[in-house]
């Protein structure tokens, strides 16, 4: 009994004394020295070392008499030898950093992280440790004020070393110099933002100071001209001595006539005395809004708004938010900005004579018809102006509606656009194009704070609306996009939009691309990442998908994929792709039962008519289910076709697709296919495009993206390692509704009879049950039930239920192996 009492007793022990508990006491242990020497230091007095160099050691261990009790530094006699080794022999206060030091590696080894970050650091605060202490030493030297313990006496004699070396003026050029390489280091890559930062800063201040210069001088000029122009009134005394004086001076006129003018001058007076009570209210300057102009001309004013551009980003910020979502699967480092072209310096001028010209074109054809307009305002965007009108209460919007060919002929302009009424106002907008188009760039997008900072799965800045506001998406919440738009309208360049976004924001391992091209070259240029973000079928030939025949294939090869990860999200408990990442990341699930990582899956189509033309009505069911059930496993469809007829667009696809883009198309007919409404067919092309999702309307200018810029990006990340092949799909079905058949190749598993065992025994073909009999993962049951399958030993899949089991008795399934053996 005893030995088993000391056998626990040691063991106990050695639970508490574990290797990481160890490492935590050191831990602590190396912040205590930490701490005690930060106390030697700031309570350092040059005359504790008098004390302990007159006397000998051991006179300081009596406690109640001696040296000891006149010691002034925190830590008594110890401290005292401490802070004179370190405040005086070393490099004065300035010693604090290496204190600073050791407590941050002791903090480390107590959270048992690794040193490697710190090291870098660490060098860098010695070497301004030893910088700073020899300028105060320099300062000491030079008798400018400071004393010997800002420096100590390390300092002091790398100062005089100096001195000696490089005479009276070169310590000066020498500390200045180490200084300001110090601060470039400290700086990092933002020195020459921070530079034209504080550049920018001054020209600001400076801009603001000369504008309230101005604007005092203003005030001051118009207070001198409303006291000028302001009328003098005359007293009841006075109009009485002006009438007598009239009267001594006309005596010649007749007696009506005095009275006439009489009369006028004292409806002048009243007229006078009116002026005077509402001179305040209506002589008064009018306040002018930012970015805002009025134009007048005789009964009407119009407002001009240009909407302001989203707030920048710094040039670190990207490649910061970028990292935070950095996995360690692969080395791989995300595109930088400047692999985009740079858009030109110069914003959206604004031509104020055009939108004056426009708003006189609008209200006279209008009022010719009789429709009186109260109110107008005009906001600028970059490829065209919404005009808002407010109609008189009783003219009908049918009214406006009608006359819009009228007010393109009065223009003479094309894409002229009438939203009657506009969603959530009272008014009715007039869109017409500018004569000047302001080009949208990727980059001015992309480097803006709200696409960088956005949380969104995978966000896509498509381009600017009327107000210059950056119009984002986030595709996971979509779910789908179907885009449609006449050859040259811009499709491809809004395709490559959507792939240079979610290249700049999404890892490798979130995300895979299956590229369907029929064009042969639109997608071309995405062949060099194949490794880091397609998706290809086991053995394809080329990683984008150009050959029509196979693309039925393709699709029904997502399907599969789709179906087994709806299988790992119902062993995993969870209803969705994100909260299923989540728990792998945190080992929730079991690794050895299939359960993997499962990246987005982002499926574009660049030309849908072309695959309804050759494959027909087959590829219409996978894509009306994908669209119907894959947003919860992460797989999202981009659909894109220049013609949006009926037999292309039809009702199963138009039905999964809420979300959708119209570009500019040929006829009302096809607007109306692809938005559900007019509108589509009155753009005015090259990225003029409409979106349509969850009830609004919104017109946005697509942004440009270059193939230049194209190259260069897919060069960038091509040139990185990346994984040994492109992500594999699922074998699909052949269209007969069996498998690829494994058994061909000489594939079959180890435990394909002992399977077929089990599942007849059960009379059960699914997955799980070959996952819990034979304790397998999900991928080799998988194989296993595709390989059953293959030989005749289960049907076909049947959904969410389990597979019928063929073979009903041991000698049926003997039969079936002495055939396969054969």
């Amino acid at each position: 009994m005893a030995k088993k009492t000391k056998t626990n007793t040691a063991s106990k022990k050695s639970k508490f004394l574990t290797s990481e508990r160890k490492v935590e006491i050191l831990g602590v242990i190396i912040m205590a020295i930490a701490i005690l020497l930060t106390i030697s230091i700031v309570t350092h007095e040059s005359e504790d070392y008098t004390v302990i160099s007159s006397v000998s050691f051991e006179t300081f261990f009596e406690i109640d008499r001696g040296p000891a009790l006149r010691i002034q530094n925190g830590l008594g006699p110890m401290g005292a030898y401490i802070s004179h080794f370190f405040s005086y022999m070393m490099f004065g206060y300035t010693s604090l950093v290496l204190a600073i030091i050791i407590m941050i590696y002791g903090w480390y080894t107590f959270r048992h992280k690794s040193f490697s970050p710190l090291h870098p650091y660490a060098v860098f605060s010695i070497c301004v440790m030893v910088l700073f202490s020899t300028i105060m030493g320099y300062f000491h030297m030079e008798e400018l004020g400071e004393t010997l313990a800002w420096s100590g006496s390390s300092g002091l004699a790398m100062a005089e070393y100096l001195r000696a070396v490089s005479g009276t003026y070169g310590p000066i050029v020498i500390l200045s110099s180490l200084t300001i390489i110090c601060l470039l280091f400290a700086l990092g890559r933002r020195t020459q933002s921070t530079i034209d930062g504080v550049k920018e800063r001054f020209g600001d201040l400076m801009d603001e100071r000369k504008k309230n210069g101005e604007a005092k001088s203003e005030e001051i000029e118009e207070s001198d001209h409303l006291k000028n122009t302001q009328p003098t009134f005359k007293t009841e005394k006075d109009w009485v001595d002006d009438k007598t004086k009239d009267l001594k001076n006309n005596a010649a006129e007749t007696p009506e006539k005095i009275i006439e003018r009489s009369d006028m001058n004292d409806a002048k007076r009243r007229e006078e005395q009116k002026k005077e009570d509402s001179f305040g209210d209506n002589q008064l300057p009018k306040v002018s809004l930012e970015k805002k102009k009025s134009l007048e001309d005789d009964d009407l004013e119009i407002s001009v708004y240009v909407g302001k551009p989203d707030e920048e980003a710094g040039d670190k910020d990207l490649e910061r938010k970028n990292n935070d979502q950095a996995l360690p699967v692969i080395q791989y480092k995300f595109p930088t900005l400047d692999l985009l072209d740079s858009p030109p310096n110069e914003g959206n001028e604004i031509d104020f004579e055009e939108i004056k010209s426009n708003k006189l074109i609008i209200l006279d054809k209008l009022r010719r018809h009789g429709i009186e307009i109260t109110a107008i305002e005009a906001i600028v965007g970059p490829t065209v102006t919404l005009y808002e009108l407010q109609p008189a209460p009783d003219v009908k919007i049918s009214k406006i509606e009608s006359y819009a060919n009228d007010l393109k002929m009065a223009m003479a302009t094309h894409g002229l656009r009438i939203i009657a009424p506009i969603p959530g106002k009272s008014k009715v907008g007039i869109e017409v194009p500018n004569r000047k188009r302001e080009m949208v760039y990727i980059k001015s997008l992309i480097r803006t704070k709200r696409f960088v900072e956005t949380d969104m799965s995978l966000p896509i800045a498509f381009g600017r609306t009327i107000e210059n506001e950056v119009f984002m998406l986030d595709l996971a919440t979509l779910p789908h996009l179907l885009m449609a738009g006449a050859t040259g309208s811009g499709k491809s360049v809004g395709i490559n939009t959507i792939l240079t976004c979610l290249l700049y924001k999404c890892h490798p391992e979130n995300l895979k691309f299956v590229l369907i091209d029929p064009k042969k070259i639109e997608l071309a240029l995405y062949r060099n990442i194949q490794n880091h973000f397609l998706a290809t079928l086991p053995g394809a030939e080329e990683p984008i998908i150009t050959d029509t025949s196979k693309v039925l294939e393709v699709l029904n090869s997502v399907c599969k994929e789709m179906d087994n990860r709806y299988e790992l999200l119902k062993m995993g408990g969870v209803r969705d792709i994100r909260a299923y990442n989540t728990k792998f990341k945190n080992k929730e699930v079991d690794e050895e039962l299939g359960h993997r990582h499962l990246p987005y899956i982002v499926l574009i189509i660049d030309e849908l008519a072309d695959l309804m033309m050759t494959a027909g009505k087959a590829i219409e069911e996978p894509i009306a289910r994908i669209a119907q059930l894959a947003r919860a496993v992460g797989i999202h469809l981009v659909v894109a076709t220049q013609r949006p007829s009926v037999n292309v667009i039809t009702g199963t696809i138009k039905a999964n697709f809420p979300a959708r883009i119209a570009y500019q198309v040929a006829s009302r007919i096809d607007s109306r296919t692809i938005l559900d409404t007019m509108g589509a067919d009155q753009l005015v092309g090259k990225g003029d495009m409409l979106f349509s999702g969850g009830g609004k309307m919104i017109r946005i200018q697509n942004a440009f993206v270059s193939t230049e810029e194209v190259e260069r990006l897919n060069a960038f990340v091509g040139n990185q390692v990346g994984y040994n092949h492109p992500y594999h799909l699922p074998p699909p079905e052949t269209e007969d509704g069996q498998d690829v058949n494994p058994l061909e190749k000489g594939e079959r598993d180890d435990l394909f009879e002992e399977a077929a065992k089990v599942v007849v025994l059960h009379q059960q073909g699914s997955v799980s049950l070959l996952q819990r009999k034979l304790k397998l993962g999900y991928n080799r049951a998988g194989r296993l039930i595709d390989q059953l399958y293959a030989a005749g030993v289960v049907g076909p899949y049947q959904g969410s239920t389990a597979r019928d089991v063929l073979i009903q008795t041991d000698d049926e399934l003997e039969d079936v192996f002495r055939e396969l053996d054969a």
